[in-house]
């Protein structure tokens, strides 16, 4: 007995090393794929830029800018475990984007014989110690959040400070100006359009993302998301304690038939 649990123990030592392994640790990095389209958090002072960024068959590549010098960065995609991506796919980069404390970089994997999507979930957080700083200067509206749209999905991200609740049991349902949709977890989720800068907002108001969390109070800013067009929620996932992704699916405006109310009819907490 005391033989396989010294076995176990040497295996979990072995399994770590290899995690560790896997990507580059430096400030580490937030993964989140579905399907084709995969998002990666680079945690990125204010006072550095993205000067570059590459991907060939094995990683990303990032070129920081820290206006003293430019720091190379290199994120594995296909390593020893948990794979980003696979040996018969290709990578391409897609768009890139800045939130507070992050660098954004959005891709997309498909096979590369037959063109088509693989139905890979994958959820990776390594961000270790680094901490979010919000500048003394007031951010800009929707500064923490931001979204990559393909076709009619899109991933919807925006970063944790203080919206995550471990405690929250008790919720109750409130119907928006805009049904989503409403699972169990779901209180006051919205699809608004927001008049300061007239584009289409997610709120999720108190949402639960596991067993024993929820989220309160995040807006997402959905850029690409047209007028006639409406979206429902198909998951809610936390990468650590520093990123919610939301992963949407396109709709007509027309399939939704509650009758929209003013804006101002939403808390504007």
């Amino acid at each position: 007995m005391l033989e396989k649990i010294k076995g176990l123990i040497l295996l979990s030592i072995t399994f770590a090393i290899g995690l560790v392994g896997c990507g580059d640790s430096t400030n580490g990095y937030g993964i989140y794929r579905s399907r084709d389209m995969i998002t990666v958090f680079v945690p990125l002072p204010e006072t550095s830029k993205i000067a570059d960024v590459k991907v060939d068959d094995n990683a990303l590549h990032i070129d920081i800018d820290t206006s003293e010098k430019i720091v190379p960065r290199a994120i594995k995609l296909r390593g020893r475990f948990f794979p980003v991506a696979e040996p018969d796919e290709t990578v391409e980069i897609h768009s890139q984007n800045r939130i507070n404390g992050y660098a954004v970089i959005h891709l997309r994997a498909f096979d590369t014989k037959h063109k088509g999507s693989k139905f890979i979930k994958l959820y990776l957080s390594k961000f270790y110690d680094f901490k979010i700083t919000t500048p003394d200067k007031k951010p800009k509206p929707f500064a923490d959040s931001g979204a990559f749209r393909f076709g009619d999905k899109i991933v919807a991200y925006c970063n944790l400070q203080g919206n995550i609740d471990a405690s929250q049991k008790a919720f109750k349902i409130n119907i928006g100006p805009v049904e989503i949709k409403h699972t169990t977890g779901t209180v006051n989720t919205h699809a608004i359009t927001e008049d300061v800068i007239g584009e289409r907002i997610l709120i999720l108001e108190n949402y639960e993302i596991d067993t024993d969390k929820r989220v309160q109070n995040l807006h997402f800013l959905l850029k690409d998301l047209e007028p006639h067009e409406t979206v429902e929620i198909e998951e809610v996932k936390n990468l650590g304690d520093r990123v919610v992704i939301t992963e949407l699916a396109v709709e007509p405006q027309e399939k939704h038939f509650l009758k929209p109310q003013a804006p101002e009819h939403i808390s504007d907490r």
